[in-house]
């Protein structure tokens, strides 16, 4: 054998070697991923929710806990530990109409288009952040995963009622009287009329 075709051979060997080994790791990392590879099943719920006003909503406020501990040293001496908070709330409120109870009957016979249990405009959900412009605690009385939960509650409570208060509902109410306009003039662009249930007994809009 010469030497030229000896250094093909050996050449063409470490090839084929070199192939089967690339095969075999390709072979083992994909049984190895399918292995790993895991399927989450989430159960889904179907929700009918329309929102009609978006409004962001911020707050500063203090929150102080007292802890009153009694100490024998050696007479009794009731001290007072406290834990403040100083929190700034930022979030955004969405106001719109949950519609899973809605009921719109079409009636050929009479060309009428019947919406019913219209509901009433209400916050549908409230997306948060909590920063933490100062916390101080004492001996006796710190901080824990509770008390921080606490705080996050507070927090949207918080945001919610300053919701409520606001115009939010009322902007939403107007929103959701237009959208049965533009509902109103395609139903009757098709030839059909509309009824709204209890719209007889609402007040116009001046």
């Amino acid at each position: 054998m010469s030497k030229l075709t000896l250094v093909l051979t050996t050449a063409l060997l470490a090839f084929l070697l070199g192939l089967a080994v690339f095969w075999g790791f390709s072979k083992s990392s994909a049984v190895e991923t399918q292995t790993e590879a895991t399927v989450l099943l989430e159960q889904i719920r179907k929700v009918t929710k329309l929102v009609t006003v978006e409004g962001d909503v911020s707050e500063l406020y203090n929150s102080t806990t007292t802890r009153n501990v009694t100490l024998y040293i050696p007479l009794p001496a009731r001290l007072r530990f406290d834990k403040t908070a100083t929190v700034e709330v930022r979030g955004k409120v969405l106001v719109g109409y949950n519609l899973e109870q809605l009921d719109i009957d079409v009636d050929d016979a009479t060309r009428t288009v019947l919406i019913s249990n219209l509901p009433e405009p209400e916050i549908l959900a409230i997306d948060h952040e909590l920063i933490y412009r100062n916390l101080e605690e004492s001996w006796f009385n710190s901080f824990t995963a509770d008390d921080y939960s606490a705080l996050n509650k507070e927090a949207k409570d918080r945001l919610r009622d300053e919701a409520l208060q606001s115009k939010l509902i009322q902007e939403a109410r107007l929103e959701g009287n237009g959208l049965l306009e533009t509902i109103r003039f395609l139903v009757e662009a098709s030839g059909y009329s509309l009824e709204i249930e209890g719209e007889a007994d609402q007040p116009s809009q001046g």
